[in-house]
């Protein structure tokens, strides 16, 4: 009986709010946590939030795909790495919209390299970036955030890097 008033309420709740807002909540309701190497301390390690849009295949040459993404769909994943440069393998997939039109960009085999610092928190997502008014030109690409979160990293701050992957 619990059960279906949770999903009475849930539903009540996604016809409420818009529909990205929705599919926002849905996805951080399915997002995973990862501890990668749970013997080691705090102090040695980065907490870094991947985004829905990336699909994590490898970690420093490891493959991650199975213990990170169930039935291999794209999710949050809150992922606790230990701290020092990193060689991040994944696919990406987005959305952009321009005008009425949304558009998909995607790649797949992509490699990231960052260094981590211990103690810290990231959070790594797919951005877009408009310029122009008459003749619009969207930039896309992938960029971290020196704090970690599910929702938009954007509202909070500046990414400390990224990565043009392409415009239209």
């Amino acid at each position: 009986m619990k059960i279906q008033k949770y999903a009475v309420a849930a539903v009540i709740l996604c016809a409420a709010l818009l529909v990205s807002r929705c599919a926002t909540l849905i996805a951080q309701l399915s997002a995973g946590k990862v501890v990668f190497d749970d013997s080691l301390a705090p102090e040695e390690s980065a907490v870094v939030v991947f985004g829905n849009s990336i699909h994590v295949l490898e970690y420093n040459g490891i493959g991650v795909e199975d213990a990170w993404y169930p039935k291999k769909k794209y999710r949050i994943n809150t992922v606790t790495l230990p701290a020092g440069e990193a060689s991040i393998l994944f696919d990406y997939y987005v959305s952009i919209s321009r005008g009425n039109t949304i558009y998909p960009a995607s790649g797949e085999g992509i490699e990231l390299k960052f260094h981590f610092e211990a103690g810290k928190e990231y959070t790594v997502v797919a951005y877009t970036k408009t310029e122009g008014f008459i003749f619009v030109k969207i930039e896309y690409g992938l960029a971290i955030w020196d704090h970690a979160t599910t929702s938009s990293p954007g509202s909070i701050g500046k990414s400390v890097k990224s990565w043009k992957l392409g415009e239209m």
